[in-house]
């Protein structure tokens, strides 16, 4: 009787794999919407202020957080109502892990000047860092009510939706601001990750190579494009994007995964094993790695490296039932029967419809002569392949249950 595995061959990728809130660039961005890049215009009166100012922009930009800091307080003291340095020394606590603190400058700037969006706008980026989406949003939607042509707003609101399985309402933000920004190379991009993700496809490979056209050397529209080709079974063409992520941009390892999936599937084991590594190096806890790289050892017979990877996969997330029933399978096939029933049930009791879980059971513990216990976990299995439309398993468990029922009549 032959487990069924968690095959490479078959597995889909989900897309929802950068977060939203990723910076669009490494320089300083104030926040400030159209309307208001005219504040820079009139700034203060005092130049030492505003020396101190470009001095904390110009460290900001060296990566020298703590310099960029002490500048802007410096400006601060100098001009008390300096609201733009108020948002500027924000967005440097942000970065700099101090959240609360970043938050009450922008509060600061809000109560010198409430008509300001761009205080808005970032206390809503560091709400989102904060996973408190529901604010964040509150504060992208009052920004934009100041500025309804604000196109980062609108942007970070699309992507808060999105991160809430909001998909028609971030898609009506990202076309939005496509409307005001035809250029703007991450709307179509995330475009696509909402299309996709409503089972469009097709229209969301042509959203990121939208992306591409507008910028050629946009590393995260390659990878999103890759991943969607290859769930289109194109593995020759999901290749050609992941390496140019890889090109582009090469400590990124969700694009070396991606590329060792669509390698393996070009029947290239060995090839995919040196990408999973790779991303493993580049990430040590990327659990998708570990858990791709066990499928590879597994299928190729190398139980012992196999194991390791699982072990690894359940050690950086323990709730991982796809791990604990691939663990199984790896025990069985050792020979440690009882071992691998542990580790199904132990999915199972993550998971009490995990059908692979259940139909593996089943054939364990048949194999065991516990006809009875696998009658009921293949029934299990029987069933919900049957509620799941698998019709493939649905006959592979029926033959089980016909070959356990003339044993045990």
């Amino acid at each position: 009787m032959l487990k069924t595995k968690n095959l490479l061959a078959v597995a889909i990728i989900s897309l929802c794999l950068f977060k939203a809130n990723t910076a669009l660039g490494t320089t300083l961005d104030l926040g400030l919407s159209t309307s208001q890049t005219a504040t820079l215009a009139a700034l203060p009166e005092n130049k030492n202020a505003v020396a101190k100012f470009d001095q904390g922009l110009k460290l900001y930009n060296q990566g020298d957080l703590k310099g960029a800091e002490a500048a802007f307080r410096q400006a601060i003291e100098l001009e008390p109502k300096f609201v733009i340095a108020y948002i500027a020394l924000g967005n440097t606590l942000d970065d700099q892990g101090k959240s609360q603190d970043a938050i009450a400058q922008y509060k600061k700037a809000i109560s010198l000047d409430p008509q300001e969006p761009g205080a808005y706008f970032n206390w809503g980026l560091t709400l989102t860092r904060l996973n408190n989406l529901d604010e964040a949003i509150a504060q992208y939607k009052k920004a934009i009510s100041l500025d309804p042509k604000y196109v980062k707003a609108r942007y970070y609101l699309g992507n808060a939706l999105y991160n809430q399985d909001k998909l028609a309402e971030a898609i009506a933000e990202y076309t939005e601001v496509i409307r005001l920004d035809a250029k703007f190379a991450p709307a179509y991009a995330r475009l696509g990750n909402a299309l996709y993700d409503q089972d469009k496809p097709q229209e969301a490979i042509a959203q990121y190579k939208k992306a591409i056209s507008i910028d050629p050397n946009y590393a995260a529209a390659h990878y999103y494009l890759g991943k969607a080709l290859s769930n289109q079974d194109q593995e020759a063409e999901a290749i050609v994007e992941y390496t140019t992520a890889i090109r582009l941009e090469p400590k990124n390892p969700l694009s070396y995964n991606g590329l060792g999936i669509s390698l393996y599937r070009q029947g290239k084991p060995q090839d995919a094993i040196a990408q999973f590594q790779k991303a493993i190096s580049l990430d040590p806890k990327y659990v998708d790695a570990h858990f791709y790289l066990g499928n590879v050892f597994y299928d190729q017979n190398k139980l012992a490296e196999a194991k390791t990877a699982y072990t690894t996969v359940i050690r950086l997330e323990p709730d991982n039932k796809g791990a604990y029933m691939s663990l199984g399978n790896v025990l069985d096939d050792q020979g440690q029967a009882k071992e691998a029933i542990a580790q199904y049930k132990k999915a199972l009791s993550l998971d009490a419809n995990y059908a692979l879980a259940h139909y593996n059971l089943g054939i364990t513990q048949g194999r065991q002569g516990q006809l009875e216990e696998a009658k009921t976990s293949l029934t299990k299995a029987r069933d919900l392949f049957q509620s799941q439309g698998n019709k493939e398993m649905l006959g592979k468990v029926e033959q089980l249950l016909q070959k356990i029922n003339i044993r045990t009549n």
